[in-house]
């Protein structure tokens, strides 16, 4: 009985550790795609205007693959921290929407014990938060327990990229005249006795002991300014390091549209006076420090907020500089933010500048849309000489290529339209044969004309432009018809046509020279009228083929065979 309850229990042992080591290989794989170039490319999401399921759809459509959600705490600021439940099933809604569309999210809080939201502080709307003071342990304790309730409920998701520990932190901000990473922890340690890194890294301890390796998310002081690294670093090996850039705020956050430009001369931190920013300025400069940082570290960096809180002058060369140094540096990125309100402040999408250049600059840098799905024709039918090529709409931005070729592979067989602005095409005259079997598919893609813009093709389908008289609609049209296959001879797929007087019982067969059977495409009751049906012969020889009709009605009256040859050439 003792070696049986030792067998046992040595058997938890190990399903505990196989469980714990999935759980850990699982959100080990969330951090691998954080050590992959610019993996994620998305936009900040609020749920401060309704949104719903169709948002996600768009943005996924868009390209877009993750969503920052900035949630308010999930436990009340002040004592006795209430659990908020409005927040968490704000953000369980918008965590439902991704998963339904397939788009990674990162919970990043805005709030929680003894933290007030960053953008109040700045409003010197609420005080300072004091969840950073030295021997706050009882707050630091709630807002650790927030931390692993939000990866308690969302660690099992795949799409669940990350936890952000707190958004944009900013201890004593008002009283710190630093503009270097050394100098602002001077400030913090000597002056208010605050250490950051004491406070993260005790969250982080008591994240890992609900989730061994889920990524977490540290932003730098003073608003996660870029020009004040380096951070705090922290003691753990799945820390993401991330920055916001508003850099410079009188251009990104001038109210009036088209009132400055860039490249101009703005105000900067490091230096203290005014600058030329361009995309020398902001690659040196604005992000340089952070890059070293990058570099000595080797740890990925997500740069968490950036944008425009309207359309400007060179606004989308300025978004064009920034996208191309997160992307030369392999830096994950999300704008500020996604449809938060019905007007066009933050919402590059809505901007409506001529031509759209700042939405396009965005959607050049984002992934392809999905690959179209094909709506007409209809794959295996026949169809008129002038028919309409249609396909799903994904976005009013999205543009696509449809070629058309014959299985043929003949040269002058092959069509490629270009940069369709819609989800139809009609060719202004006719470029179709008849007698032949035609392969069709679409591609989608975002502006840029980079490959990666490009989406794949969509699988072929086929359709068939009958011969002239193959099927007339004359003297024969009330008779039992089996016509030439087309094209013939084929490679590897061709049509066959008929046509049925009466409601039968239909069976359409492929034999080889040699009489056996190789393929039934019908064997059913049909409706009189008249029929399509594809034949694919990619896994035979070349060589001769019968297709043979037999169709008996279902009044009785005799039935209707014929034998017709066709001829595969690979």
């Amino acid at each position: 009985m003792k070696k049986t309850l030792i067998s046992i229990l040595l058997l938890l042992i190990a399903v505990n550790f196989v469980w714990s080591g999935n759980k850990s290989s699982s959100a080990a794989g969330k951090f691998a795609k954080w050590q992959q170039s610019s993996y994620f490319r998305g936009y900040n999401i609020l749920y401060e205007t309704p949104k719903t399921q169709q948002d996600f759809i768009d943005f996924k459509n868009y390209g877009g693959n993750l969503f920052q959600i900035q949630p308010d705490g999930f436990y009340a600021i002040d004592p006795p921290y209430n659990i908020i439940q409005a927040n968490i099933d704000g953000t369980d809604m918008l965590v439902n929407f991704c998963r339904n569309a397939g788009i990674y999210y990162v919970i990043g809080m805005r709030s929680g014990p003894g933290a007030y939201d960053t953008y109040d502080e700045s409003q010197q709307t609420v005080p300072e938060s004091r969840i950073w003071n030295t021997g706050n342990t009882i707050e630091q304790q709630k807002y650790a327990e927030m931390l692993q309730m939000v990866v308690q409920r969302y660690a099992g998701d795949t799409l669940f990229a990350g936890i952000n520990m707190v958004i944009e932190p900013r201890p004593k901000v008002r009283s710190i005249p630093a503009n270097t990473s050394a100098l602002y922890k001077t400030f913090l340690e000597t002056l208010f006795n605050i250490h950051m890194d004491q406070v993260f890294n005790f969250w982080v301890s008591k994240i890992r002991e609900v989730d061994p390796a889920i990524p977490i998310i540290a932003e730098s002081f003073g608003y996660s300014t870029p020009e004040l690294f380096p951070p705090y670093e922290l003691n753990d090996p799945f820390i993401i390091y991330s920055a916001h850039d508003y850099q410079p705020n009188e251009y990104t956050k001038a109210a009036a549209p088209f009132s400055v430009s860039y490249p101009g001369n703005y105000w900067n931190i490091t230096y203290l006076s005014q600058r030329l920013y361009n995309a020398q300025f902001l690659r040196e400069t604005i992000f340089g420090k952070l890059k070293e940082f990058q570099e000595s570290t080797g740890v990925p960096v997500f740069i968490g907020e950036v944008g425009m809180i309207q359309p400007q002058n060179g606004g989308e060369e300025y978004l064009r500089d920034l996208l191309t140094i997160f992307k030369d540096y392999g830096w994950h990125y999300a704008f500020w933010d996604w449809r938060r309100q019905s007007g066009s402040e933050w919402n590059i999408e809505q901007f409506n500048d001529a031509g759209n250049l700042h939405w396009k600059t965005v959607l050049s840098h984002f992934y392809a849309p999905p690959v179209p799905h094909l709506t007409f024709p209809v794959n295996g039918t026949v169809i008129n000489e002038n028919s309409i090529f249609t396909w799903d709409t994904l976005t009013a931005f999205t543009a696509y290529d449809l070629e058309v070729i014959a299985p043929t592979g003949a040269v002058e067989q092959y069509y490629l339209f270009e940069d369709i602005p819609n989800s139809s095409f009609t060719y202004a005259e006719n470029f179709l044969r008849e007698g032949f079997t035609y392969a069709w598919r679409v591609r989608s893609k975002n502006p840029g004309g980079a490959p990666e813009n490009r989406s794949e093709w969509s699988q072929y389908e086929y359709f068939n432009l009958p011969s002239s008289g193959s099927i007339s609609n004359g003297s024969e049209k009330n008779t039992f018809l089996l016509c030439q296959n087309s094209p013939n001879p084929f490679n590897p797929s061709t049509t066959l046509n008929y046509r049925l007087e009466k409601n039968s019982f239909v069976n359409l067969v492929i034999y080889d020279i040699l009489g056996r059977e190789v393929s039934s495409l019908v064997n059913q009751a049909q409706n009189e009228g008249t029929y399509a049906v594809m034949f694919n012969a990619s896994g035979l020889p070349s060589g001769i083929y019968f297709y043979r009709l037999e169709a008996v009605p279902n009044d009785g009256s005799a039935s209707f065979s014929k034998i017709k040859r066709m001829i595969l050439v690979k």
